[in-house]
């Protein structure tokens, strides 16, 4: 059995000077905390059956700034040094046998979004970006990386498409954003602030929003209109996997493929003019 870690022993040591909605987040993180460094707020607050309000003061009164916060610090005293880098991995495999793991992991991450594709929400996604006048790509840091690939897949079959890695930026544009207009929010929690935020921008200004996460149950979901789930167990120090980074491609490259499909010959003219356009950039 793992030896509790300070973090858990906090809450216990805390338990007796909890309200007792507090008291019952503290239960359900102390039963189920390998589980929960998975979990968004609002996934965590509904396990517990309670208000994500009652989450963020349990955090709070736990002296951590926030959820993330608390998450990471939970996952600090749980995770053993070789997850930090990837779940199956153990010291001693040779260079073969963790080429296999990885790569079977990322296999097994593509399948499970395959079976999570729900094929309404999909169909509304094509046609949402078809019809779109400008398509804007929002996410930070990891998912900005994948943010900016998708702006790029879209540019080539001449979509008006874009994606700023700065969130200031990132603000201006959504403001712009219009009725007709789309934006993709790419965030594998759920829970990015900055990404929502800039959200709720652009759809306070017309556009419609398209959230890709690997949480049904997180705040991305709410801003949504339409939410595609993708595979992406990381836990808070995973913020860079890059089995979620090759699923939210996936779920980009169906959308890009697809979009394409619709707009028959206009997507290939505009390929060639795109590939035309940085042609004389190779030797």
């Amino acid at each position: 059995m793992q030896e509790m870690g300070k973090t858990l022993l906090s809450i216990r040591s805390h338990f007796n000077g909890l309200t007792k909605t507090e008291q019952k987040v503290a239960q359900y993180i102390l039963e189920n905390a390998q589980d929960l460094i998975y979990d968004s707020v609002t996934e965590l607050a509904e396990k517990a059956d309670v208000g994500e309000t009652t989450v963020l003061r349990f955090c709070r009164k736990m002296k951590f700034q926030g959820f993330q916060d608390f998450k990471l610090s939970l996952a600090q005293d749980l995770v053993k040094p070789t997850d930090h880098i990837h779940e199956e991995i153990a010291e001693d495999d040779d260079p073969l046998t963790l080429s296999h793991k990885i790569i079977g992991t990322h296999l097994r991450t593509l399948e499970q979004t395959r079976e999570l594709v729900n094929e309404d929400q999909l169909t509304q996604a094509i046609h949402a970006l078809t019809e779109a006048s400008n398509i804007h790509f929002f996410g930070v840091g990891s998912s900005g990386l994948t943010a900016t690939q998708g702006a790029h897949s879209f540019a080539r079959i001449g979509k008006n498409s874009m994606a700023n890695t700065d969130t200031h930026f990132q603000a201006m544009q959504a403001s712009l954003m219009n009725k007709g207009d789309v934006a993709v929010g790419l965030s594998i929690s759920g829970s990015t602030k900055d990404t929502i935020d800039n959200l709720n921008i652009a759809k306070k200004a017309g556009a419609r929003i398209i959230a890709i996460t690997s949480n049904a149950r997180s705040p991305i979901t709410k801003v949504a209109d339409i939410v595609l789930i993708m595979v992406g167990r990381e836990n808070p120090l995973q913020g860079s996997s890059l089995a979620a980074k090759i699923s939210q491609l996936a779920i980009i490259d169906i959308l890009n493929v697809a979009v394409s499909l619709k707009m028959k010959n206009e997507a290939i003219k505009y390929r060639e003019i795109t590939a035309k356009a940085t042609s004389d950039k190779l030797y």
